[in-house]
């Protein structure tokens, strides 16, 4: 869909009606969309920053998208609901009662970087994550692409190639936050938060959640955090079975039948917590989630 000027205007008018603050309009984009508002239009006056928003969604191909997330938002605003028909082919206004059974889950590529084994059993890992996705219910929703023995350069280059919505590192982490990774010689390379978070800096778009499961990974979590909207690390050395548990755990919880009432990956995370305590109640509290 490509906008008019006029049809531009309206829309802007609509959204300004429906989201008469900037906090407003930041919550139904990360709520509905998972996007950033910042990222997109971070400064100027509710008209200026609606104006980019509209342009960038243009731009970039999610207008319909957007449209049917401020619906979703606020079913009962006239103003929405006149645009969404105009704009929209087949589009049929939410309500209260259908709302609830619509489903928060939409189709999502997990990215699998496996490091430096060094005893931890990676490979089961990775077997526990596509085993928790084909028992789930919305099984077709999900795909799994995996890199194994990873350099720097390859996570870099496997993230831009695959542009996925989840990433999931295993493997092993320092106390100062620093992931284990490998050299082009096979000599030990230590990757940094700062690091990371520059990494995913560029990648805001397409990925959603990151999940670190390493030893002492919060600190790159944290750094992470800036840019990426759900980011999980680890506060503390954890178990090998822990961690897997935790991986377990947190792919059964996201391919779990949701509300649109709820986070999905709030969920997939409490999951992974009751997998651990199931199996040794120590290590609960070590894994740690961090919102954008």
């Amino acid at each position: 869909m490509n906008l008019s000027g006029q049809q531009r205007k309206k829309l802007q008018e609509a959204l300004i009606d429906a989201f008469p603050s900037t906090a407003s309009l930041e919550q139904m984009l990360t709520f509905e969309l998972d996007k950033k508002l910042r990222v997109i239009a971070c400064e100027g006056s509710l008209q200026d920053i609606v104006f980019k928003l509209i342009q960038t969604a243009n731009s970039q191909g999610w207008v319909e998208d957007l449209v049917r997330a401020a619906c979703d938002s606020n079913p009962g605003n006239p103003t929405l609901k006149a645009i969404a028909e105009t704009l929209l082919s087949n589009h049929e206004p939410e309500t209260p009662s259908n709302i609830s059974q619509k489903p928060s889950n939409q189709g999502q590529k997990i990215l699998i970087l496996a490091a430096i084994p060094h005893g931890l059993r990676l490979d089961k890992e990775i077997r526990e994550i596509e085993e928790a996705i084909r028992r789930a219910t919305n099984r077709d929703l999900f795909e799994i692409k995996v890199r194994t023995a990873v350099r720097p350069q390859d996570i870099r280059r496997a993230i831009a190639e695959e542009q996925p919505q989840i990433v999931h590192f295993c493997g092993h982490g320092e106390k100062d936050g620093s992931l284990l990774l490998e050299d082009d010689g096979g000599n030990n390379k230590l990757v940094t938060p700062q690091g990371l978070a520059s990494l995913f800096e560029s990648h805001t778009d397409c990925v959603k959640c990151v999940l670190l499961n390493a030893c002492y990974s919060e600190q790159s979590a944290e750094a992470i955090k800036q840019h990426i909207n759900y980011v999980i690390g680890m506060n503390n050395s954890i178990q090998d079975k822990a961690a897997i548990a935790f991986s377990q755990g947190f792919y059964d919880g996201l391919g779990y039948k949701t509300s649109a009432s709820q986070n999905v990956y709030q969920r997939a995370f409490n999951e992974g917590i009751v997998a651990i305590k199931l199996e040794d109640i120590s290590q609960g509290a070590i894994p740690i989630l961090k919102k954008f």
